[in-house]
């Protein structure tokens, strides 16, 4: 079997600050690659999708799951884009990524009518897996302590569905580092992850949680990843 390099949540945010500030790719331009080719891959696993419900925090992460939400809209695909928190607060790079949705025209709704569509499509009749796929785009690597509300409740509500599920970078309440659960984790149907593998994606929980799992380096250069030490090979 071949042995793959991990990283740890810091190790990866070296790879991420080198590539940004020494080799000047524009964070925006990673969190851009990061959306997309989380998009491809759903498209890919998912060819016959006609929804996607997109479930975002936000932080990066949330930054990811927003340009995703607007490149759907763009392709003409049916889009429901939630967030859990207060937009005020988002900042950044992430703050760029919802600017870039809000001019594709979507409008962001309050994750807590994630509910209402869930329960709707748990009651329906019809087939829908093939049909419409969920986002969770609501946790990053830098969880640290055991997911609180709204987050927990809505963890429950994407394990609770009927529907597939992409995870974007890692599946909301798993520790990156330990691949253990804190408090509730999302269980995911494929996971893409990004610039260095999480050790907590092949580790304890981890692996039951991921589904399939894929790998996108972004483009970043070797040259990064010659200045950051692997922090297991697994």
């Amino acid at each position: 079997m071949t042995k793959l390099n991990y990283y740890t949540a810091a190790a990866t945010r070296e790879l991420d600050r080198l590539a940004i500030e020494e080799f000047n790719i524009p964070g925006f331009e990673l969190m851009h690659r990061a959306a997309k080719a989380a998009y491809e891959a759903l498209l890919k696993n998912w060819p016959t999708v006609k929804k996607i419900i997109v479930l975002c925090g936000t932080g990066n992460n949330g930054g990811d799951g927003f340009i995703i939400a607007a490149l759907a809209k763009q392709s003409g695909i049916d889009v429901d884009l939630f967030v859990a928190g207060d937009l005020s607060k988002v900042f950044g790079d992430a703050k760029k990524a919802l600017d870039y949705t809000l001019s594709s025209g979507l409008k962001p709704l309050p994750a807590y009518e994630f509910n209402q569509i869930n329960s709707q499509q748990n009651n329906s009749t019809k087939n829908t897996i093939d049909d419409a796929v969920i986002v969770d785009a609501l946790l990053g690597t830098g969880l640290s302590g055991k997911v609180r509300e709204p987050y927990s409740h809505l963890i429950d509500d994407i394990n609770s569905s009927s529907l597939a599920v992409l995870a974007v970078d890692i599946p909301s309440g798993l520790c990156s580092d330990t691949g253990v659960i804190l408090g509730s984790a999302v269980k995911a149907d494929l996971t893409i992850t990004f610039i260095g593998r999480k050790i907590g994606l092949a580790t304890n929980s981890g692996s039951k949680l991921v589904g399939k799992l894929l790998f996108d380096d972004l483009n970043v250069p070797p040259a990064v990843y010659a200045r950051v030490p692997v922090s297991k090979v697994i």
